[in-house]
C-alpha cells in the first residue's frame, strides 16, 4: 500500500469517527449563550495551541517510516545518533512556551467565566430562579413572579439569570444546557450559583450529567427562550392556573419518579428554596432529613 493511499484512509476514518457523536443542535460547538460562545473560543485557541505540537509530530512519525523503512537503503540513516542540542532546545522550548500560553489563557478565562460572578457587560439586576434537583426531576422556582414548574425551563432572551442550586432526597446532580453555558453541580446543603445569558430564541436541551440512580437517563428539560413580551404573557398564563405548588404537592414530588412530564404551578411555599437548603445544612445526626420519604435507589 503507497503512502498517499494509507494517509487518505486514515483522513477518511478520522473524519468518520468525528461523525459518530455529532449533533448540531447541542453543544458548544453551536453556542446559543454568552457563556457558551466564550467556552467555544477557549476550546478553538486551546486546541489550536495544542495542534502546533502535535500535527508536525504526526508528520514525521509518517515520514520517518516511510523514509527509513529498510527498502529504501538511505544515506543519512545513522543508528548510533541519540543526541543534537539544538534539536533538544527547540522540541523542548515550544512545548513549554505553549504550556505556558495555555495556562495564561486558562487561568484568565477560569475567573471571567466564574459561574458564580454576575457577567460583567450586563448591568441590571439578573432575573433570579431556583433550582431544587429532585429524584429524578428538575423543579424551577420564580420566586420573584411566585410560580414554579417542572422539567420545564423559561426565560427572556438577552437578559442576565441568576441560578441558584440545591438538591433534595436524590444525590449529588448536574445541571447542564450544553448551548447556553456552564455546567455547574447540585449538593444538599448546598447553594451554588451560575450566570447565564441567552442570546438567540429558541428550545435547547437541558439535562443532569452527573449519574444519581435508575432515573438519570430521563432527568431532562426543554429551556425555552422567548422575547420579553412572551415571558411575560407564560408567566401571567401560568399564575391564573389553579394548581398551586403546596408543601403537600411538594412532597409527593420528592418521591421518585422517571421522565417526569412538564407541570406548572401557580404560588409557591414561602422560601421553598432556603427551606430545603437548611434542611440539610443543619442537620447533625445520623438519620436522613427525608428518612419518612421514598427513597432513590441507585444502582
Amino acid at each position: 500500500m503507497s503512502v498517499k493511499k494509507f494517509l487518505s484512509m486514515t483522513l477518511i476514518v478520522l473524519l468518520l469517527l468525528s461523525l459518530t457523536a455529532c449533533n448540531h443542535q447541542m453543544g458548544i460547538l453551536n453556542p446559543k449563550g454568552i457563556i457558551a460562545s466564550e467556552e467555544r473560543k477557549l476550546f478553538f485557541d486551546a486546541l489550536a495551541l495544542m495542534l502546533i505540537v502535535v500535527i508536525p509530530v504526526i508528520i514525521m512519525s509518517l515520514v520517518f517510516v516511510y523514509h527509513y523503512q529498510v527498502s529504501h537503503r538511505v544515506k543519512d540513516y545513522k543508528p548510533n545518533w541519540s543526541h543534537n542540542l539544538y534539536l533538544e532546545i527547540i522540541w523542548w522550548t515550544i512545548p513549554c512556551i505553549i504550556i505556558l500560553v495555555l495556562a495564561i489563557i486558562t487561568w484568565k478565562k477560569s475567573h471571567e467565566l466564574d459561574p458564580f460572578q454576575p457577567i460583567p457587560a450586563y448591568k441590571e439586576p439578573p432575573m433570579l430562579i431556583q433550582v431544587i434537583a429532585l429524584p429524578w426531576k428538575w423543579l424551577f422556582i420564580y420566586p420573584k413572579q411566585n410560580i414554579a414548574t417542572v422539567n420545564y425551563l423559561e426565560i427572556p432572551v438577552n437578559q442576565q439569570v441568576e441560578y441558584w442550586f440545591t438538591t433534595d432526597n436524590v444525590p449529588m446532580s448536574s445541571f447542564f444546557v450544553p448551548q447556553l453555558g456552564s455546567q455547574i453541580y447540585t449538593m444538599t446543603g448546598m447553594r451554588t450559583r451560575l450566570h447565564l445569558v441567552a442570546k438567540n430564541i429558541g428550545v435547547y436541551e437541558g439535562m443532569n450529567t452527573q449519574y444519581n440512580g435508575n432515573g438519570f437517563a430521563g432527568m431532562r428539560f426543554q429551556a425555552h427562550v422567548v422575547d420579553p413580551a412572551e415571558m411575560q404573557r407564560w408567566v401571567t398564563k401560568v399564575k391564573a392556573s389553579s394548581n398551586h405548588l403546596t408543601n403537600q404537592t411538594y412532597h409527593q414530588l420528592l418521591n421518585p419518579s422517571f421522565s417526569e412530564p412538564p407541570k406548572f404551578f401557580a404560588g409557591t411555599p414561602d422560601d421553598l428554596f432556603n427551606h430545603v437548603f437548611m434542611l440539610y445544612m443543619m442537620n447533625t445526626g445520623p438519620n436522613h432529613p427525608r428518612e419518612n420519604t421514598n427513597k432513590f435507589h441507585q444502582e
